[in-house]
This record gives structure tokens, C-alpha cells and sequence, in this order.
């Protein structure tokens, strides 16, 4: 039996046991693991490419890191049973794809949180811009006012100006207050500003 009949066997068994979604999420670092069942961990401190790649997936479905592991270790414990039941693998291959199973789990978790502190430090940056350009604009409301203060309409006109901004900062401070609860569903228009904000 070759190397992706062996692998579509322990697969279908797999899908079976611990659900089709979370092992369709899983499925490539289920193959990468299988072709390094010969080693017990990944060389020289190797990364998973899966594993690196689960992160953001994970992050996207508000995953936790523990939540990631225990799924990875699931599917992966279930891998390896499949594989030792069918007679794929041996003890000692069992042990040995344990071990990576344990390793990619390791792996996944440091990919989300990984991912967690990009998008901390991206959501960051785009809190900064939006604190920056209402400050900006009551700066400028300000100085008209002291400039060209003396005629009361226009002098209404830059207090609401000033006062929309206020506004407007305070909305941002709250969301700044809530940065731990809301990462992962940021403020509207982070995902359209952010890119404007790294360039």
C-alpha cells in the first residue's frame, strides 16, 4: 500500500470519529505529520508548515490557543489510533507519531497566539490613527477659534467641529478599553484602514 493510500485509510477513519469540519481544518497538518512518522519530532526544531498556517484559521474562528490544542491532540490521538488499529504502524510508530501529534499541538498554540499579538499590534495601530486624526481636528478647531473667533457663527462652527471630534474619541477610547474582549472582532473599518496605516 503507498504512501496516500495509507494516509486516505487513517483519513476516512479519522473524518469518521471526531467530525468532518474539524478534520477537513486539520487535514494538511494530519498529512504533514504522517509523512514525519519516521522521526520523533521534527528535525532540528523544524516548524510545521501546517502548523504556522493554523494560527490565523484558528484565530478567525475565535479560537483560543487551548482550544486549538485540544483539537489538534483529538484528531491527532485519533490518527494514531486509526493507524495502530489498522495495523499501519507499530508501537514504537505509534510513539513516535504521538510525539509529533504532541508537537504540532505545541506548534498550533504558538501559532495562535502568534497571530493573536499580530492582530493586537495591527488593531493597535489603527486605534492610534483613528485617536490621531480627531485630535488633529480639534487642534485645528482651536486655532480658528483663537484666529478668527470673533464672529460667533463661525466661532459656533468650530465648537461643534471640536465637539464631533470629542466624540469621536470617545468612542475609540472605549474600544481601546475593550481591546482584549473585542480582538477578535475589531472596531468598523479595521480591516479597510489597516492596510492605509502600514504603508
Amino acid at each position: 500500500m503507498d504512501e496516500k493510500m495509507l494516509f486516505d485509510h487513517i483519513r476516512t477513519a479519522v473524518s469518521r470519529q471526531t467530525g468532518s469540519d474539524e478534520h477537513q481544518l486539520l487535514e494538511p497538518l494530519a498529512r504533514e505529520i504522517w509523512e514525519l512518522r519516521h522521526q520523533d519530532a521534527p528535525p532540528s526544531g523544524q516548524r510545521l508548515r501546517a502548523a504556522e498556517a493554523l494560527g490565523p484559521a484558528y484565530l478567525e474562528r475565535g479560537a483560543a490557543p487551548s482550544a486549538a490544542v485540544r483539537q489538534v491532540l483529538r484528531v491527532g490521538r485519533e490518527m494514531v489510533e486509526q493507524a495502530e488499529q489498522g495495523g499501519l504502524t507499530d508501537a514504537a510508530g505509534a510513539r513516535r507519531l504521538g510525539a509529533l501529534v504532541d508537537e504540532a499541538a505545541a506548534q498550533v498554540a504558538q501559532s495562535v497566539e502568534a497571530a493573536r499579538r499580530a492582530r493586537r499590534q495591527s488593531w493597535l495601530s489603527f486605534l492610534v490613527h483613528e485617536v490621531k486624526n480627531p485630535l488633529n481636528t480639534v487642534l485645528n478647531a482651536l486655532w480658528l477659534l483663537r484666529e478668527k473667533g470673533a464672529d460667533p457663527v463661525q466661532a459656533a462652527r468650530f465648537i461643534d467641529l471640536a465637539e464631533r471630534a470629542v466624540r469621536r474619541l470617545e468612542g475609540r477610547a472605549k474600544d481601546v478599553r475593550q481591546l482584549d474582549e473585542q480582538l477578535t472582532t475589531p472596531p468598523p473599518g479595521w480591516e479597510a484602514s489597516r492596510s492605509a496605516i502600514s504603508s
